[in-house]
Formats: structure tokens, C-alpha cells, sequence
């Protein structure tokens, strides 16, 4: 599989927010058949792993490569606004943990 890919995204506070992102492997896409999604943030890299916050991960299409990262409003509205680092991982049968992308996340704050 090659190497995992930089995204940055923005995130609005009271909103909800979806993003799909696509696996491939050596510009093929991967069939992510039996495979489980994984994803956190936190403050900075330096922040101890305890002050990470899972977002929710799942495989969308399998047969696609799909991997889905969600929030709900209620959940974006209990982000501060700011910036933080994201990654996310997939999981395959066997256990092994592939990143398979990662960047910033800036929260944007809200007012609706």
C-alpha cells in the first residue's frame, strides 16, 4: 500500500460533517472487504495519546476502497474552535493497522 496522504479539513462548529476518502493501493483501489476504520484527533502531536478523541469511522464501500469519517452537529458543537491533528486508519482481518490518511482539522466556530 503506499504511503498515507496529507488532507486538511475544516470543520463548522453546529454543523454536520461527513468526508469520503478513497483507498488505493499502488493506484488501484483496495478492496477494503473485512476490513474496520479507525479515527481520532487531538490538540497536537506532542498531546499525550489520553487527550485523543475518536471520530467515527467506517468502511462506506468496501468493494469501492470508501472509508467515511463523520460528526454530528451536536458533536461539532462541543468542539472548540481552534485547531487540532487528525489521522485514519484501517484495520484489517488480522489485526494489522495501515494510516491511511492524516493532516490538520481547524474547527471553525458557529453561530446557527
Amino acid at each position: 500500500m503506499s504511503a498515507d496522504a496529507t488532507v486538511d479539513l475544516i470543520i463548522n462548529q453546529k454543523s454536520s460533517f461527513q468526508v469520503t476518502f478513497t483507498v488505493k493501493d499502488n493506484g488501484s483501489v483496495l478492496n477494503l472487504t473485512g476490513y474496520s476504520a479507525t479515527a481520532k484527533y487531538k490538540q497536537t502531536h506532542q498531546a499525550p495519546d489520553s487527550q485523543s478523541v475518536s471520530i467515527t469511522a467506517a468502511i462506506a464501500n468496501a468493494v469501492s476502497g470508501h472509508v467515511s469519517i463523520s460528526l454530528s452537529a451536536n458533536e461539532t458543537s462541543l468542539l472548540q474552535a481552534g485547531k487540532y491533528v487528525y489521522d485514519v486508519a484501517i484495520i484489517d482481518s488480522t489485526g494489522f493497522k495501515t494510516r491511511i490518511v492524516e493532516g490538520n482539522m481547524r474547527v471553525s466556530p458557529g453561530v446557527a
